[in-house]
């Protein structure tokens, strides 16, 4: 396994961009979660509707001019693709009678917060415990771009299968548990070591990143397993390395995005937000959000689990796959 070890840090040396680029895409999502949570103080972007040139009520009035609110005017609805596309959290439409219509796919406290402030709009203050703090989004921030970069250096496994290395793996007294461990072993590191060295440069240098040093190498190193495991259990189906990771970026952005990792614009007790639930960056965005709350509960617990489950579940269908494939060559 050492000779794995030491075969694959070769190679990566001869390949350096592929480093760099990783370090740098990290760098600069722990950059942008800092910089987005420490200098965005409105809570959302709000369409207000006032059909027929509407008389505007002081009510109103004092709505469109609340602080923690960016707040368009506009006399007819925009199409719902806009609150899909987060260009608006939520459409506020005045009717005749002054009722107030609140469309939003966002979950219901956004929902409840926007009527607290159209009730009370002067004396409306939000309340924040119910939004992420900095810890959880520079993780959610950070994890599509680990999970991404298993998928890039697991083609250090599939190369192995183009250039039919893996035949010689095969009749050799190293296991195919042994073989793939060992990938799994190096990737991981060249994945954790970056990527905490940034959170701890940061924090040498006074930042406040919410969580512990301590806190930050467990919640990098689930991570970094659970994009090594993937990018193994993707390339075992694969023998190009460029199919493999074009697909696997691909899903990644796509779960990324859909699970929240950037933000959260699912309704609560919804089928679709069930459903988001069997991507693992869904349930490590709720683990990491009630880890720094202090709100950890046994359904959140068992969210971690079946991420660590998960991994297992990928490391072992890449073995069991990997040896299947080549098994005759014994």
């Amino acid at each position: 396994m050492l000779a794995i070890l030491k075969n694959d840090w070769k190679r990566l040396m001869e390949e350096k961009l592929y480093l760099f680029v990783s370090i740098g895409l990290t760098i600069c999502a722990v950059i942008l979660a800092i910089t987005l949570t420490n200098t965005i103080e409105t809570k959302g972007n709000i369409a207000l509707v006032l059909p027929d040139h509407q008389p505007m009520t002081t009510s109103v009035s004092q709505f469109s001019e609340c602080r923690y609110f960016n707040i368009s005017i506009l006399e007819t609805a925009p199409p719902k693709s806009e609150l899909i596309q987060n260009r608006y959290d939520a459409v506020v439409t005045v009717n005749e009678d002054g009722s107030y219509t609140l469309e939003t796919i966002k979950n219901n406290e956004i929902k409840e917060m926007i009527y607290a402030a159209l009730e009370n709009p002067v004396a409306f203050v939000p309340d924040l415990n119910s939004e992420r703090k900095i810890g959880t989004n520079i993780i959610g921030y950070m994890m599509m771009f680990l999970l991404m970069q298993g998928v890039l250096y697991a083609r250090l496994f599939a190369e192995d299968k183009e250039n039919h290395m893996i035949e010689r793996i095969a009749i050799s007294p190293i296991s195919f548990w042994k073989y793939l461990f060992g990938h799994g072993v190096f990737i991981l590191a060249i994945i954790f070591i970056p990527s905490f060295c940034v959170i701890a440069a940061a924090k040498a240098f006074g930042i406040a990143l919410g969580f512990s040093l301590l806190t930050y190498a467990g919640l990098i190193a689930v991570l970094a397993v659970l994009s090594t495991t993937f990018a193994l259990f993707l390339n075992s189906f694969f023998c190009v390395a460029d199919t493999a990771n074009m697909l696997g970026s691909s899903l990644i952005v796509l779960s990324s995005i859909l699970a929240g990792c950037f933000y959260s614009f699912a309704k609560e007790k919804t089928l679709f937000d069930k459903l988001i639930h069997i991507f693992p960056q869904k349930d490590f965005v709720n683990f990491a959000n009630a880890l720094e709350k202090g709100s950890l509960t046994s359904v959140v617990e068992w969210q971690f689990l079946y991420i660590i489950g998960l991994s297992v579940l990928f490391f072992t269908v890449a073995v069991l796959k990997t040896r299947k494939d080549y098994y005759y060559h014994k």
